[in-house]
Formats: C-alpha cells, structure tokens, sequence
C-alpha cells in the first residue's frame, strides 16, 4: 500500500512543481508550489540550454566543446515577406509577426519535438544543436536529426502565405566537433559556435536549394543510407536526403524505425565543471515551463568525477560515468524516481543508483550557488528585462519602430587564438556601442563569417541622433579592429528605417530580433562593400553630419533589394578629441520669452563685472528635454556677456566626449589661456611662471599634464597632493582673469567626461568666473559621477528648469526659422496643436513641409490675396541681431555640431530665386536685395492643393516623442501606450481596467510620475478667467481639479486625465501593432459596456430595444402561475408589520403612513431603486458612451457588433426626438449591412424590423405620417404581424381577434412559451399603439391593443408587454366590470413579479392607484383611498412624475385630513414645503398653502403662519392667467382665507376674499370641488347666524336663497361623490338649526354622524358629536381654537393630543354684532 501511495505522490510531483525545484525554493525560504511563474521560468525561453547550463562561474572567455549534430535551416522568401507586409503599415507588420512566429514555431516544434534545441535564431536563419555524449551515438542522432529535416519539409517545404509569398526553407545537417566559446563581462554576454561542426553545416547549406536537405560528408558516412532516398551530389562527398526509402523488412531495422526507435540511453559528456549525475534537466526545470526547454542536465557533484574542455588539460585521468539518463532527452523521467519517505519503499528502476536526502539537498546548495537567474539576465537583452521585471507581456515589447541597424562582418586570422580574439573584438563593440547608446543584439559564426549585429533606437536606447551615434561608433569600431593583430578586415553596412522588433520564434524558445527590409540591406552592404563602413541615403540625411566625411561609391546588384539608391562610405579626417569641440552657435533673431532667465542672468552679470564684490556669483545649469530651447538660451547669454565686456569662452559638447578624459578641462584651459594673451606652454610664459614660483610651484607643472594635455616630465620621488594641483590652477586663472572675467558656458553637459567634472568643481570657487551649463534632466537626476553630482549639489549652484515656450511666440518664432515676415493662420492652429511650445519641434515640422514642397517661400508682391488669413508676429521679434562674425565663420566653426534654430535656414529658400546673394553669405538670412535696391520681404503661403488637415508628422518629430518614451519605466511605457488606444482624455480607472498584468498600486505610482514629468494633466483644468485666477493665486499647473468623492484616497491622483501632448498620444498609438491595438480596443469596449450598463440598467430596456436581463425560459421556469384575485379592494391584503419604518427615509416627499394602509404591491414597489434621474438624462449621459465604443469597436473591426451598437444608439437618440441625428445613425447602419458578407445576419427580420421601426419614428418627428405608418406597418410584416390595409377591414377584424382573444382567455390547453419573436412583435405592436394614439386612428387603436393583449395571454410573457397590454386595453374598454376584472388580474401578475417592474410601469400604476384612490375617495371608502393614494405617491416620489404627483397629492392630503391622522399629515406638509422651496409649481404651492390653511381652520397647530398664507394667497390669487386646472385650488384658498376671517369676525375683509367665488366658479363635480363649495357654504351660514340681528328681512331672505342654491349643489353632487355626504348632513343640520327647526337638525347631525362613521370620516364624526353636545346638550365647551391658530411658529413642535376645533354658533357674539349686511345684500 505504501508503494502505492509513493507511486501516486511521485507522478503527483510530476504533474507539478518538481521535487527538486520544491526543495530549492525551501532552502530559499520560498513556497514549494509556487502559483506565480519564477524568475527562471521565464528567463530560460530565451537561451538555449547550453548556455542556461553552462559553468557561469568561470572566467570569461572561455571555451567548451561538444560531439553535436547540427542542422542549419535557412528560410527563403523572408525578404519579401518583410518588403510587401510592410508596405501595409502596421497592420502589416501585425500580420508578419503573426506569420513569421507561425513558421517559425513550426519549425521550432519539430526541433524540440524530435529532441533537439535551438542555439541561435538569425533572422531567417536557424541554428539548432542535437548534443550527444560519445561519438558512439552520433549515427543515431544523425538518423533522427534526418526525420526531423523530413518531418519539417513536409510540413514547411512551400509555406503558403496570404499575401502569396511563399516561404521555403533548405537545410544542411552536420556531425562532429563544436565548440562554445562564452564572451562578455559583468553587464552583457554573448556565446560564438565553432568548429568544424558548424564550418560543415555552413558549406551543406550552400550547397542546398529550396526544399533540400543536404548532409555534410560526416554526417552522410554516420547515415544509415539504406533508409533513405538519396543523391550524392557532383562533388561525390555531400549527399541530398529526398525521402525515406521503403518499408523496412528485417527485425533490427524495423524496430529501429518505431515512433521511439532513437530514444536510446547515451552516457554524458561535456565540461560541466562538475560531473552530472542522476537528475536530468525534464527533472530539475519541468513540466510547467517546456519539457523540451532544456537539454542538459543540472550539474550536481559527483566527487569520483572530474570535467573536460578544451582549455583544461590537467585531469587526463579517467573519468567514470555513472549511469544517468540521456542528456538531450527533454521528456525523460527523472533518473531517480522522488525522495523516499520515511518507512516507505523506494521504487527506483532496477540499476539505477538512490538518491538520498543529504545528496539532494547538495544538489540544492550547488544550484543555489550558480545564480542560475542572475547569470542568464546577462545573456537577454535589457528591453527584454524590463518587460519581464514589470511581468509585463512580450507582446507588448513588438512594435514597429525606427531603427538604425550596424552589420559588422570581421574576417579573423585563424592563426591566432580565437577565443582571446573575439573576447578582444567583443570589448570594443560593446563598449562603444554602450558609450554611443547602441544595444549589442547578436553574435554569430554563420555563412557571412563572425558578425555583429548593433542596434541604434531600441527601446531604452533611443537618442534624437540615433543615425549619426550609428555612423560615428561604426568608424570609431572600424579603426580599433582594425589595429587588433588576428583581424584581417572590419566591413560595416549601416541602414536606417522602420523594421520590427520584438519576439519571435516558439513560445518556449524565442528571441528579441529585428526584422525588415532594412535589416536585411544593412548585411547586404556588409558583405559587398568589404573593409568599408557604408550607409544608405536615408542614413546620411538623417545624420546630418558633415557632408565632407561622405564618398559616395559606385552601384552594386544585391540580391532581394531593388532601388537601394545611392550608397556612402563614411569617413572621419581627425580623432575625437578637445579640438572637436564647437563653439555654440551664433543666432541671428532676438530670443523670444524666457524673460525670467534672462533676469536672474543678468543680475549675476552685473556681481560679475563687479570684481570688489567679495561675494562670488551663483553658477548655474538649465535644466530642459531635448529641442526646448536651451542652446538658443545659452546664444542669447553669450550675446549680453559680451557688450559687458566679459570673456566668454563656450562649448558644445557631443555624446562621443563623454569617454575621452578630460576633453572639456583640456579645452577651457587653453581657450583661457590663449584669450588672456598666454600660450598653451606654460614654461614660456614669464609672467604665469613667476607667480607660481612664488608658491614654489614652477617646478610642479606636470601636474597640469592631464588636464591641459602636455608632456612635463614627473620626478618619480615626488608626493604631490590635490591641493598643489588646486594651488596651480588658482594662480593661473585669477591672473588670466584679474582683468576681465570669463563666462564659461558649456551645452550639453550630460556629456561631460568625469575627470571635467572635478575641474569645473575647483573652477567654480574661483573668482572672476562664471559657469552656465545646460543639461538634460536625467543627467541632473542621476549624476554620471561622484564629481558631477557634488558640482551639481553645490550651494553655489542653481538648477533652473527651462519649460516649452509660451504659445504666443509660436508665429513669431516660425518667421523667425524661415525668415519670413507672416505665415498663414492655419499654419500657426498646426504649430500650436502639434509642438507644444517646443522650438525644435516647430523647426523640424516647418522643414519636413518644406522639402515636401507643402509650405512655401515667396516674395511677398503686396496683394490682397498673399495677405488674406494670415498671420504678423511683431516687427521687434523679426529685427536681425547683428555680430561681429560673418556667416562663413560660423558655419566653420559649427558645421559637425547639433544647431537648433539657424542649421535649417537655409532649406527656406525662395524656389527659383534669380536674385541670389554674392559668394560668401547665406541664402535664408538677411533681405534680399533687387535690383532697383528695395528691400522685398518673404512670406510663407501653403502649397495649392495642400490641404493643412492631412499633413503628416515628420518622421524626426515622432522619433523625438519615441525616445522620450523609452527613457520612462516599462510600466509607465505600458499605461502611456495603453491610454494613447483611449483617446486625448481618458478616466484612470479605465486605464487601470485595460491594464495587463499591473498591480494597481504600482500604476497609481506610475500615474503620478507620468503627471509629474508632464506626459499627463488634469482633464478639468480650467479655463479662460478660471485658468487666470488660478495663476494669480499661485496654484500649481499640475494640481488636480476632479471632482472627488469622500472615499477617494488619492487626493491628489487625477479621476480625469489627458495627454498634454496630442502628437504624443499618436505617435504611442501608431507604435503598438496592430494584435495589440485590438486586444486594447476589445477590453476598452468591455469597459465602456460596463459602463453603459450601470446607466442602461435605470432606463427601460424596452425602450432601447434591448433584451430583458432575464430570459424568457428562466421566468418560465422560475415564475409561478399567477393567482387571479377576485377582490378588487386592493387594501385587503394582510401587511407585514416588520418592516414598517424600512421603506422611505431620506426621499423627498414621502410619507410615514402605516404598512396596514398599504397595498402589498407597492410595498415591493418601495424596495425597488429605479433613482429619480430622469430619463432624458440618463439617455443624454448615454449617448456619448455609445460614441465611445463605436469609436472602439471599429478600431477593433467588429462590423457586426457595431450595427447591433448603432441600432441601441438611435433608439436612444430618437427618444430625445433627434431626427437628423438618428437618420445619419441609420444610413451608417445602411453602410455597414452592405460590407458585411454574411447573409445570415444582413437578412436577420429582428434586425431589419428594427431598423424600420426606428425609421417609422424619424418620418414621425418629421412630420411624415405616411412615410411613419408605411415603416411600422413593415416592420409588423416582418415580424407577422397583420393589420388590414382599408379602413372597411378594420372592424370585422377586431371581431374576430375579439372572439379569438375570449377564447384564449377561457381556453384550458397551454400556449406555447413566449419567444424572442413575441418579445420582438410585442416591441413593434408597442410603436404601433403609440403611433395610432398620436395621430388618431382609434379604429387601428383598438385593434392594437387587442393583438398586444392576445401575445401575452396564457403565457409567460415579459412583465413589460404583460402591464402595456392590459393599460392599453382597459383605456378603451367601455365595460366597468370587465376593466375591475382586468385591473385585479393586472395587480395580481405585478404583485407576483414586483421585481421586473420598470419605471415606466410603475408609472402606469401610479395612474392606476390615482383612478382607484380618487373612485374609493368618491364612494366614502377613505382607508382604501388613503391605501391607494399612499402608493401612488411614493411610486410618484421615487420617479419624481410631478404629474401624477401633482394630481395623488391633494387626494392624500383629504384622506389624512378626513381621517385625522395629525401627525402623518404634519410629516406629509413639511416634506411638501421642501419640495415647493426648490419648485417652480405654483400649483404645487397652491395646494400646500391651501391644506396649511385646512390645517389651521381645523383647529391644529399651524404649519405656516396665517400671514404666510395670506401672502401667498394674495399674489396668486391677483394672478390673471389661471387656466381650468387652477379654478379649484383657487376657489379652495380664497374660500378658506375669507372663513378665517369670518370666524374671526373680520366681516370687511373676509367679504374681499368671499367676491373669488364669483370669479373661480366651476361645474367640475368632484372631491376638491365639492369640499370647497362646503367652505363657501360655511362663510355663508356664519354670516347668516351674525346677520340675523343686522340684516333687513329681505337680504336674510336672499342669503338664505343663495345657501340653499348651493347645498342643492352639495346634494347633486353627492350622487357621485358620497363621501361629501357626512359634510352636507352637516351643513344641513346647522342651516335648520338657524331656521329654528331643531328637530331636523337633530336629523340631519344623526345622519351625518351615521354617515361618518360607515366612511371613516373622524374629523366630521368628531366635529357632529361636538356641535351636538354645545347645540343639543348645552354643554359649555371651552373655545380654544383662537389661542391654537394664533400660536407662534416656534411653538410648533409641541403637537396637541386633540384638535381644537371651531364651534359654528347659534347666537350672534357680541364681537359680532356689527353690521354685517355685505353678502347678497
């Protein structure tokens, strides 16, 4: 049992992490199992195996031989490939890097399959190794190695490509001898293959064409020739494999043809340093990475063994082998099966030697000690590294870029020591590829001899001056070689363009290559301009390097180039040294901005020229990217020392100077000392050497040797300290200077060698000198020395960072390049948009459009024409400095230095100038004179035709922005990628969402470096006055203005960003290949349809035309049949009291009502959140997330999905009722369905009756009725959906889809399950409805409604359809009984399936609740009414539907009003009352103050004062433009002001108020009206009761006429409005009481209390119980109603236990005894 258990661990241990990567990563205190890949996973793809394990630990160079089979695949049809995929831009090279890793992963699979590795890829060209441990297995080796050939011609042989090239591939195969010789140092490694091995397999593959597999003479004597078809080639010695040659007859040979005939165990070999034993590679590095990755195994120590190389001979001993599995078996299983547990069996194969615990755990410390990870991170190039420290995708190191290839061949004397020659040759390209910014790609022995391959311009290494760096390192490599004894000649092709570069090969053997056509010419220019370091013409203009160094040569046929145009040999007359050093450049306009430079400058001048000042003056660096500004700055300093009097001596240094010792200390020494009059000879000079011999420091000038470059001979017993040499160079600069000062300026100071750098720290505390230097800012950041940083670290030292130039100075700056006088508007709007203040941007562009011929120098002839839409900058900025030094002597001096404005001028020359300018003076500079002697100024014009939008960005420009991107972090190259696929502005988190493989952290960190260098800035700046503000308050340029959230913690992290560079975002955009644009493009869609849906999920998805979140099926299965209730009292359903106060806080307008009170349906209805958003304005914040992911979605060439897009689009744009906007949506839909091929999805009906249904709704909001009709009808065709086409049709129809629908109700058989086509037809009957509501049609109207109510019948339909079917059909229903049947069944189904309730159907049943609370309010049933009203108003409140609301409210208000229901009451005013401070409703405000007013005549606490009231009332009621609506509420207010003045006796003002009844006198029956003629009727009794004493007997008579006119009203109208009954009984009792007859009061207030009681009615049941006890009883009860309606307003929250209410009185007060004979008198 316990076998089997160590069995079933040991295959478990298989299938995961191996055990004895389990026990290293314990012994480094890691996790056994690791989730993540390791360092070493993903750094071993990369090398091949004998270098990943290779003795790391010896002393470079070395070497180490191996008995190897080799083959050499050389592919055909790569160049043309290369030239035709790019012509196709990006795309392209997408689809050649697909291509290229197909072939090559082919070929790579059947490699690793058939055991083999691969030693090198070579562009088209691969090198694989099949190593063996004795000569004795070479014969099998080469016999596997031959089916491998086979196996990949059949599959490779004429690899069919999509652009019809096809790809073959030839092979040779050799055996024998190879050695390894590893080159390198601590920073990079390369490894060289040699030997008579890979000299065969070179000379096989020459032999080959394509389709042929060729063996060397070795390996065809090694063959087992009987089993293949064959030919010996006409040289009798290399043999050509055709095929295999028959079915195998004999024992052996058939056995030795099986599928594993050549799986064999061969003893190993090789220098290892130590003996391998017992562990193979498939063993140690497993199952997880590639099994066929490695081919060797892990070296462990086997103490009775000793190694074998080449360069070792001291053990000659021999060696014992202990039996180990085959070294190039990739899947073999380990030798020794897994570590034993204790007590358990070990269950190793027989003869295989165990394992121990204390051996494995050596194995563990050996492999531990190799720094395995640390030791191949020097064979991978660095951009690779980056990627992988950042875990980064390799596919997002691909791209397409402008790079600068160096091919070097070298042809070695074999007669010296190869491997201490190459080591020699690999120090000097390294290190001057390194110190010139170049990458050392490959190394390799191919067909074309030792070659290195350099690469200017990879990421990380890229510089603006990429092709002069090439140039210059290539002569520089070429002049040291060729001084190495062993090297016989250096031949150098230099080509620059855009080629790929990334991975390619097999994902588990690649490597970082460069491919492409001028890839390929640069090899081509290697071989067949040999000893010679040549370039193409693209290389020499970019460069612009002296043309003097060029010599073009003659023409030459190379093989797959054509038109490689003419061809240069570069040259360099004199050595880089102190003499190169260039003065800076004179400039010939006035600087423009930079005022506060000039300031600080100018101040430090002035302490300066001051030399009794014993303070010294700051020294300073400008600080500033490459084209800011900062040589111009510099000029202009120079300028201003020199009409001071000041000596200036400047300097323009070169990236070559940073290598040579001190260059910069050697040249101002002697410009110091040859501009004071002295020699560079100090010994010659009396005067310096008597004030050193002062010091005694004459006989010390050897000390100056280093720094001025002389040959003073040094004693050898002489100590000398730094202070003598400080000493020396004190003296001799203070008497150089006592006389006039010095201005040191130095640009580029990056450069700056290091032994300089201690010189300008002693030259710094001198006085009399002052040092300006300009550097870039990564220098500054990072000092290259302990020197440079000290200097720049000083006290005395500022730093001042140069910005872009301020906008304004564009214009006056481009005239100022090309010098002209104006420029044309557009041109400025170019300049400003795509430089960004940057000068040699600006410059850069001005000249790609004029040697394209699209901008132009003219003269200008002063016509209306040349002035017209152009621009002038200030005469000032255009006036010529003028210098002592002719243009010729500039030119001299500057012509192999970097200028940044005046190098261009010359190209902006007038075409076909006749007048141009003597010999000696330049064209582009100064007036050009005529012959008549005016001055005739120049202007720049567009070319015709040239259309200013489509100009291009000049490729120098773009390599600018790709260097700077390649100076940033991989992570922060990856995030400014990613958001250039976004757009100019983007949201952060969206970025974080696209972001593959980054911790959101580390990109958070990323962001803000990117905000800080200034890639990116706030999207929310502000702008215009906002924008000014902010500079004068100080604010900093870079804070952010995003709104924030309290839970925000990045406070200062933008939610908005945007590129501050739009050509930045373009030129990040155009670099990414094309696969990886469209994984960007598919996961931003993803991210905006996450979006989308938040938004999408709160508008109905009916109304876009979308599906429901859940399908059919699932509510078929998950929906119970709903149970028809046969009540239609909706409030007699049971409530659940738990939740009672769970439902409406913190809404606006909601009411604390009893859960008793209320349906059960609205109490789902409140749990739902649909937001109070309205939907114009989730649709408006849509609209533009559709815009933003159609943009997406055809980057990503998705037709389909975007027609599918479009359509939601124009839904969405046609509920705001955008015609235009929908029809161009539609007509690009139109475009899209004709390019899409698929006939299945172009002829789809859901889709086409779409599009028609949208197109019916566009002819509608046109005005187009019959265009709209004709489109819905087809749409409903399409769909099956049939109406008749003559009007005479339309009735016998709706018959019969009556008799059918009653058929289908009662029908006891199941229909079938609703589909997508009922969702479908029930969209479109849906916009038919609504079409024949607006425009009329009430006989297709109901027919509609019929064909919509038989789709939803007997089945389980969409609750949407289920609620518009039965809305629409009980509005047309004549039949009371059936719409009460309908509207039970109705709430049943929404109770059932509250949760897919949409706003729009909630709307429909807050309608319904209105009818219902407005019918049960009519019939006296106030609970149900109170029920009823209360869910309206919160479905009302939740929707915000002021229409509803403004309808429900009043109806609310009665019911807690009538049911005394204080409290409620009071919560529902005071939610009111914030309501109507932030409404526009005046009727909204009529109603509050009118139920303020109820509140206060009821005797309870005022909620507003009665003078707000009466305010309110009095400039509403003056109002003259009440319509209908508003007769009511004003009737309503103006009756209850003038009761209150009744009761308050207040007869002259209350008859003011009582005249509106004349004026809002309505014959609306209703609630409102009808409570509103009973207060009119109160005024009226209250008078009669105080009249009976005033009045004449004639007007009482009249008074009494107009009371009983009126309670005819009350009484009339309480035939529909029962509920009014208690009041009239009420009214009525006390009218008779007035007349003296008590015993029909006493009826009537026993008819109203009755009444009262049945309907609930506890204000009137308390109000008829009082006056019966004052009427009846005599019961002197206290009048308090006066104290309660005239209590403060700060009083009110004390709420009263009862309402106080008015007692009407049956006898006149005294108080009211006045006269009082105003009404009806």
């Amino acid at each position: 049992m316990s076998g089997t258990k160590g069995c079933v661990k040991s295959d478990e241990d298989r299938k995961g992490t191996p055990k004895i990567l389990q026990l290293i990563r314990q012994a480094q205190g890691l996790a056994p199992n690791p989730e993540e890949e390791s360092a070493l996973k993903k750094l071993t793809p990369h090398v091949p195996g004998i270098v990943t394990f290779a003795n790391h630990s010896r002393a470079l160079p070395w070497t180490t031989s191996y008995s190897t089979v080799l083959m050499f695949a050389d592919i055909s049809g790569f160049t043309a490939l290369c030239e035709k995929y790019g012509a196709k831009q990006n795309a392209g090279i997408d689809q050649l890097t697909k291509t290229l890793n197909a072939y090559l992963g082919e070929i790579v699979e059947n490699i690793i399959s058939s055991e083999g590795d691969v030693l090198k890829f070579a562009g088209d060209a691969i090198l694989s190794v099949w190593r063996v441990n004795d000569e004795t297995e070479l014969g099998t080796t080469v016999d596997q190695v031959i089916k491998c050939c086979l196996n990949i011609q059949n599959k490779c042989g004429a690899w069919e490509t999509d652009i019809g090239v096809t790809l073959t591939v030839k092979m040779g195969v050799s055996a024998g001898e190879m050695s390894v010789t590893f080159l390198g140092n601590d920073e990079f490694r390369v490894y060289v293959e040699l030997g008579p091995a890979v000299r065969d397999v070179n000379v096989a593959e020459h032999f080959c064409e394509a389709g042929h597999i060729v063996l060397s003479p070795r390996a065809w004597e090694l063959s087992c020739h009987s089993l293949y078809n064959h030919e010996l080639l006409p040289d009798g010695q290399y043999a050509r494999i055709i095929s295999f040659w028959r079915a195998r007859s004999s024992v052996s040979e058939s056995q030795r043809d099986g599928p594993l005939w050549f799986m064999r165990k061969r003893k190993m070999s090789g220098d290892w340093g130590k003996t391998v034993t017992g562990i193979t590679a498939a063993s140690a590095f497993t199952e997880g990475v590639s099994k066929s990755l490695f081919t060797t195994p892990i070296p462990i120590i086997n103490e009775a063994s000793t190694s074998k190389s080449c360069d070792d001979e001291s053990n000659k001993g021999e060696m014992k082998h202990t039996p180990t599995a085959s070294s190039s078996r990739r899947n073999s299983e380990p030798a020794h099966s897994t570590i034993i547990e204790e007590g358990g069996e070990n269950h190793t194969r027989p003869g295989k030697p165990k394992l121990g615990l204390s051996k494995l755990r050596n194995v563990v410390k050996t492999v531990k000690e190799m720094r395995l990870d640390e030791s191949l991170r020097l064979y991978i190039l660095h951009p690779v590294l980056k990627k992988l420290d950042d875990n980064q995708p390799l596919e997002y190191l691909s791209e397409m870029r402008n790079i600068t290839v160096v091919f070097m061949n070298l042809v070695l004397n074999e007669k010296h020591e190869v491997t201490k020659l190459l080591q020699e040759v690999f120090d000097v390209v390294y290190l001057q590829s390194k110190i010139m910014h170049g990458c050392l790609n490959k190394v390799f022995f191919f067909d074309k001899g030792c070659t290195f391959l350099v690469i200017f311009g990879l990421p990380g290494y890229k510089h603006e001056r990429d092709c002069a760096h090439a140039l210059i390192c290539s002569h520089k490599m070429k002049k040291l070689l060729d001084q190495l004894a062993g090297v016989n000649s250096v031949s150098i092709g230099v080509t620059t363009g855009g080629a790929f570069c990334g991975v390619v090969g097999h994902k588990n053997r690649h490597e970082y290559s460069v491919i492409g056509r001028k890839v390929n010419m640069a090899a081509r220019l290697m071989m067949h301009y040999p000893n010679k370091v040549t370039c193409e013409d693209r290389t020499f203009q970019q460069s612009r390097l002296p043309s003097i160094n060029f010599r073009v040569l003659g023409a030459k046929r190379m093989k797959g180039l054509q038109n490689v145009g003419i061809i240069r040999e570069y040259m360099e007359s004199t050595d880089t040294s102190a003499r190169d050093v260039a003065k800076i450049p004179y400039f010939q306009f006035p600087l423009l901005g930079r005022e506060q430079e000039i300031e600080v400058f100018e101040l430090e001048l002035q302490r300066l020229a001051n030399q009794r000042d014993e303070e010294f003056p700051n020294h300073y660096i400008i600080s500033g990217a490459s084209g800011i500004g900062k040589t111009r700055l510099l000029d202009h300093f120079i300028h201003l020392a020199e009409k001071n009097g000041i000596n200036v001596i400047s300097c323009a240094l070169r990236l070559q100077h940073l290598h040579v010792h001190n260059c910069l200390s050697n040249y101002i020494f002697h410009v110091l000392l040859s501009s004071s009059g002295f020699s560079h000879r100090i010994e010659d000079e009396p005067e310096l050497i008597s004030v050193l011999s002062t010091y005694a420091l004459d006989s010390k000038l050897y000390l100056l040797n280093n720094i001025l470059g002389s040959k003073y001979h040094r004693p050898k017993d002489k100590n000398d300290t730094e202070e003598d040499l400080r000493r020396i160079l004190t003296l001799i600069i203070e008497k150089c200077t006592e006389k006039h000062p010095v201005l040191v300026v130095v640009d580029d100071a990056q450069n700056v060698d290091d032994l300089s750098w201690k010189f300008l720290c002693e030259l710094r505390n001198m006085k009399g000198v002052f040092i300006v230097l300009s550097s870039r800012p990564a220098a500054i950041e990072k000092p290259t020395s302990e020197d440079a940083g000290q200097y720049i670290e000083s006290s005395s030292v500022r730093v001042l960072d140069l910005g872009v130039l301020d906008t304004q100075y564009i214009p006056a700056l481009a005239c100022q390049l090309m010098d002209v006088v104006r420029i044309p508007c557009e041109l400025e709007i170019m300049l400003r948009e795509r430089t960004q203040g940057v000068p040699y941007w600006c410059e850069q562009l001005l000249l790609d459009m004029t040697e394209k011929n699209q901008l132009i120098i003219t003269y200008d002839d002063g016509s209306t024409a040349m002035r017209q839409n152009t621009i002038a900058p200030k005469a000032a900025q255009l006036e010529k400095v003028f210098s002592d030094h002719s243009f010729d002597e500039i030119l001299d001096e500057n012509d192999n230095d970097q200028v940044e404005y005046n190098r261009v001028s010359s190209s902006f020359r007038v075409k076909d100038d006749e007048n141009q300018m003597e010999h000696g003076e330049l064209l582009g500079y100064g007036y050009i004179h005529q012959k008549d002697n005016k001055q005739k100024v120049k202007v720049a014009m567009f070319s015709p035709h040239v259309n200013p939008q489509e100009i291009e960005v000049p490729l120098i420009m773009k390599e600018l922005i790709i260097a700077r991107l390649d100076s940033m972090r991989a992570s922060e190259q990856l995030i400014v990628k990613c958001a250039a696929v976004l757009g100019q502005a983007f949201p952060r988190d969206m970025i974080e969402y696209i972001l593959p493989k980054v911790q959101r952290v580390k990109a958070r960190k990323s962001f803000r470096r990117l905000k800080q260098i200034g890639i990116f800035e706030c999207a929310n700046i502000p702008t215009g006055r906002a924008a000014l503000l902010l500079q004068t308050n100080g604010l900093h340029p870079e804070a952010c203005f995003c709104p924030k959230k309290e839970d925000d913690y990045d406070v200062d992290l933008c939610n908005v960003m945007r590129f501050k560079n739009n050509l930045l975002q373009q030129t990040a955009y155009n670099i990414l290949m094309e696969s990886q644009r469209l994984d960007l493009h598919n996961k931003t869609v993803e991210y905006l349809e996450n979006q989308a849906n938040e938004i999408r999920n709160r508008i109905p998805y009916y109304l876009l035309y979308r599906k429901p979140k859940e399908s059919l099926e699932n509510k078929q299965a998950g929906v119970a049949p709903a149970v028809i209730r046969r009540s239609n009292k909706v409030g007699d359903v049971n409530m659940d009291m738990d939740n009672k106060n769970s439902s409406r806080r913190n809404r606006r307008g909601a009411v604390c009502v009893s859960r008793e009170d209320i349906d059960p349906l609205i109490k789902a209805v409140c749990q739902l959140d649909n937001g109070q958003q309205k939907l114009d304005e989730l649709v408006k914040r849509l609209i533009p997330i559709y815009q933003d992911i159609e943009r997406h979605m055809r980057a990503a060439n998705d037709s389909k999905h975007i027609v599918d897009l479009l359509l939601e689009y124009a839904a969405a744009v046609i509920l705001l009722k955008n015609a235009e906007k929908t029809r161009e949506i539609l007509n690009t839909v139109d475009t899209l369905m004709k390019e899409i091929d698929d006939k299945t999805f172009s002829s789809d009906v859901f889709r086409l009756s779409k599009i028609a249904r949208i197109r019916g709704k566009i002819a509608y909001h046109s005005g187009d009725l019959e265009s709209a009709h004709w489109w819905l009808s087809h749409a409903g065709k399409l769909l099956g959906i049939h109406q008749p086409s003559r009007g005479c049709w339309i009735w016998p129809v709706t018959l019969r889809h009556m008799i059918r629908l009653r058929a289908l109700r009662h029908s006891p058989i199941a229909r079938r399950p609703a589909t997508i086509k009922t969702l479908e037809q029930g969209y479109c009957l849906s916009d038919l409805h609504w079409f024949y509501s607006e425009s009329g049609n009430k006989g297709f109207l109901f027919l509609t409604a019929l064909q919509q109510m038989m789709k939803v019948t007997g089945r389980t339909c969409h609750l949407h359809q289920v609620v518009e079917s039965y809305a629409d059909i009980m509005r047309l229903c004549k039949f009371e009984s059936t719409k009460k049947k309908l509207e039970t069944e109705l709430f049943a189904i929404c109770s059932s399936r509250h949760d897919e309730l949409s706003p729009s159907d909630l709307v429909l049943l807050a309608s319904m609740y209105t009818d219902m609370a407005t019918n049960y309010l009519n019939v006296g049933d106030l609970r149900s009414a109170l029920s009823s009203s209360t869910g309206a108003y919160e479905v009302c409140d939740k929707l915000n539907n002021q229409d509803i609301g403004l309808v429900v409210s009043p109806i609310l208000a009665s019911c807690l009003v009538l049911t005394c229901r204080n409290d409620q009451f009071t919560e529902y005013l005071q939610k009111l009352r914030s309501f109507v401070c932030y409404s526009d409703g005046r009727i909204h405000r009529a109603w509050y103050y009118i139920f303020c007013m109820e509140r206060i005549l009821n005797g309870d606490y005022p909620l507003q004062s009665f003078q707000c009231c009466l305010d309110f009332a009095t400039n509403y009621l003056r109002s003259c433009d009440a319509v209908t609506n508003e007769y009511i509420p004003r009737l309503f207010l103006a009756m209850e002001i003038a009761l209150w003045f009744c009761r308050k006796g207040q007869w002259d003002s209350g008859q003011v108020w009582f005249s509106y009844s004349e004026v809002y006198d309505t014959n609306v029956v209703s609630f409102l009206a009808l409570y509103a003629l009973s207060r009119k009727i109160e005024v009226m009794l209250l008078s009669l009761n105080t009249s009976r004493v005033t009045l004449s007997k004639k007007a009482l008579e009249a008074l009494k006429k107009h009371i009983v006119m009126d309670l005819k009203k009350i009484e009339s109208g309480c035939r529909k409005i029962s509920s009014m009954l208690p009041r009239f009984y009420h009214l009525k009792a006390y009218f008779c009481l007035l007349k003296r007859s008590q015993c029909q009061s006493k009826w009537h207030l026993l008819k109203a209390r009755k009444t009262a009681t049945q309907h609930g009615n506890i204000l009137e049941l308390r109000w008829t119980e009082r006056h019966r006890m004052v009427w009846f009883k005599k019961m002197d009860l206290l009048e308090q109603w006066d104290s309660f309606t005239e209590v403060p307003q700060e009083y009110w929250k004390q709420r009263p236990t009862e309402s106080h209410m008015y007692t009407w009185p049956i006898v006149p007060q005294a108080r009211n005894r006045e006269k009082s004979a105003m009404y009806y008198s």
